[in-house]
């Protein structure tokens, strides 16, 4: 994932229709790792519910973070071309995503997702990490972050977006999980902790 990032200009993420905060809560984490990497990063969002839209309006207020990071699919095809690495998180159905022609406008596409893989599947990704076994694509990113370089430092409100999708996706920690969900979560709390400091 890292070369990947690296030899291209910019990074676009994309969850499933409907964004959820799982959804939301992954793209965050991959969009830290694109901008760590020094790349242009956008997140593909349509119509944010509301159940993300108060986590959306905690990026959209700061001017820590480029007022262009959420763009719609049609602001997304316009961005994207050869020089794209397009990530879709938290599915790996192409018709589920957010914009499901952006999966034919480059050759670098990346997949990550907690959901089992059925027949229709997102068959021209260069890299698919499918873990039927991860709690939530919040969980799968935290741990992925760890390898992505050294520098990868998610600022506390990245974090508390992340941990809020662990938390929705394991109803309170009290399904679908294990030591690693647990692992992830802790990692999440130390980063977002920094915000009362």
């Amino acid at each position: 994932l890292k070369e990947f990032m690296s030899t291209k200009e910019r990074v676009v993420v994309m969850g499933h229709k409907i964004t959820d905060v799982d959804a939301l809560g992954a793209a965050i984490g991959i969009y830290r790792a694109a901008r760590t990497l020094e790349k242009k990063a956008y997140i593909v969002i349509n119509n944010p519910t509301s159940s993300i839209r108060p986590l959306m309006d905690g990026f959209l207020h700061s001017q820590d973070y480029d007022s262009r990071m959420f763009v719609t699919s049609h602001e997304a095809k316009e961005i994207v071309d050869d020089n794209t690495v397009v990530v879709v998180v938290d599915t790996n159905r192409p018709g589920y995503t957010e914009c499901e022609e952006l999966l034919y406008m480059t050759k670098t596409i990346v997949v990550l997702d907690h959901h089992r893989q059925s027949k229709d599947i997102i068959q021209n990704a260069v890299l698919s990490y499918i873990e039927p076994y991860a709690s939530s694509a919040c969980e799968m990113v935290a741990e992925i972050l760890q390898y992505i370089t050294d520098g990868v430092k998610l600022r506390p409100i990245e974090a508390d977006a992340m941990f809020a999708g662990l938390m929705i996706d394991t109803n309170n920690f009290s399904s679908k999980t294990g030591a690693r969900t647990f692992e992830a979560a802790a990692a999440l709390r130390r980063y977002g902790a920094e915000t009362e400091r």
